[in-house]
């Protein structure tokens, strides 16, 4: 079953979000995202490089996300799932071996995620607006010059981000049935940052929480540079790059070919 079909994937699409292969903390509002071909980087904040007679917005409190908070993944082959699972222990700071986890889930054919304790950060489009509309781009640069004299790349800010500090994993024989998983022999494993429980011994729910919130989606504006004025353009956020690349940089087929930061909407800085 692909991601794109994900009843998860589809609720943060709807709303504007997608979502961030690896989630890791570090990914906030106003930070600049370059894409050239099929790699992402996180250039650094917006306020390195933009000189502006406006003070750069701050984000807001975190609010809690209703809807997104405990919602279910489709049920993931197991393979595939523990690797995903590895891949969000460690944006939360508790890397631990596929070893570990294979034996903790020895009985299960399919695993199944939530997020739980879900909040977003974020900054107003006004906001944002205003910080560009009164400032000028650092072309000295050489990130900068790269990125915005290239017609090759793109360039993104970003305006919104969805956080958690735990996810919910659920053990699942091939039949679907909910079978007990047992992570205690592995805890060990996880290190001092992320912590870990169960509803009862054997239990077929696990949370891993983490010491920090880690990223896990975002949204993004396109404003293009036209006529002497900055315009904002939305562009719908793409299902289909969402979780686009593993790990080791290898595409697989089931996440299809794309980019590990998949745009919700664009910044593209032009002179």
């Amino acid at each position: 079953m692909g991601i794109c079909k994900d009843p998860t994937t589809q609720e943060l699409n709807k709303r504007g979000y997608n979502l961030v292969k690896l989630p890791r903390v570090g990914i906030e509002p106003m930070d600049v995202l370059g894409q050239e071909g099929k790699n992402m980087e996180k250039l650094g904040s917006i306020a390195e490089v933009w000189t502006s007679t406006s003070t750069i917005a701050v984000p807001s409190a975190p609010v809690a996300v209703s809807g997104i908070e405990g919602s279910k993944t489709s049920d993931l082959d197991l393979g595939i799932g523990l690797k995903l699972l590895g891949d969000a222990l460690a944006g939360l700071g508790g890397g631990i071996g596929l070893p570990a986890l294979n034996f903790a889930f020895k009985k299960a054919k399919k695993v199944q995620f939530k997020f739980v304790n879900v909040e977003s950060i974020s900054i107003t489009p006004f906001a944002l607006g205003k910080f560009l509309e009164n400032g000028s781009l650092d072309v000295s640069n050489p990130f900068v010059s790269h990125y915005s004299g290239n017609d090759e790349t793109d360039e993104y800010i970003i305006f919104d981000v969805l956080k958690s500090d735990s996810i919910s994993v659920t053990a699942k024989s091939e039949s679907d049935l909910e079978i007990g998983a047992d992570i205690t022999a592995s805890s060990g494993a996880l290190g001092s940052k992320v912590s870990v429980k169960t509803a009862s011994t054997g239990s077929s729910e696990i949370t891993f929480q983490g010491a920090a919130k880690a990223t896990f989606a975002f949204k993004i504006f396109q404003v293009i540079f036209e006529n002497g004025k900055w315009v904002p353009r939305e562009v719908g956020a793409d299902e289909h790059l969402s979780f686009a690349a593993t790990a080791d940089g290898n595409a697989k087929a089931i996440f299809g070919k794309g980019v590990i930061l998949s745009p919700s909407g664009r910044v593209r800085i032009r002179l």
